[in-house]
């Protein structure tokens, strides 16, 4: 039986989840997978879980990263578009200065994903950086993002 493996690899844009049973691990880009919500029994105990649909039998895969599907879905657009900020929480704490840094080196370019999550920069300071930068953009090419 295969290591069944859960990997969000925000650099390559790609995510790699367990196959059924005894097949390999299915690694696919990001914006190819399809998620879905669990809609539970007819009590609806276990609905609102976010899956993932395998492509090769279109079975479902729970993929849980919080409380909901909703929540679950935010943190990992939010942690996959890897122009925004990485997501609150000590486990990125030592790559946010370098990450902050890739992105101004980039030009702060917009989110690859649609999202109504805020998603901040860490310190008030890259913050400020982060507007001053486009709203000198704007002012410069007259462009509206």
């Amino acid at each position: 039986m295969p290591k069944k493996e859960d990997i969000l690899n925000r650099k390559d844009s790609t995510i790699t989840f367990p196959g059924s049973f005894w097949d390999k691990n299915i690694t696919m880009p990001f914006s190819n997978v399809i998620f879905h919500f669990s809609t539970g029994g007819e009590n609806a105990i276990g609905a609102y879980m976010l899956q993932i649909v395998r492509p090769t039998n279109h079975t479902f895969r729970i993929y849980s990263h919080g409380d909901d599907c909703y929540e679950s879905i935010s943190l990992i657009v939010w942690y996959m578009d890897k122009n925004r900020p990485l997501p609150p929480g000590t486990a990125f704490d030592p790559y946010r200065d370098a990450d902050f840094e890739r992105r101004k080196a980039e030009g702060f370019p917009p989110p690859l994903y649609p999202s109504q999550v805020p998603t901040p920069e860490a310190t008030k300071e890259q913050q400020k950086e982060r507007d001053k930068y486009w709203r000198d953009l704007d002012y410069i090419t007259n462009i509206k993002y």
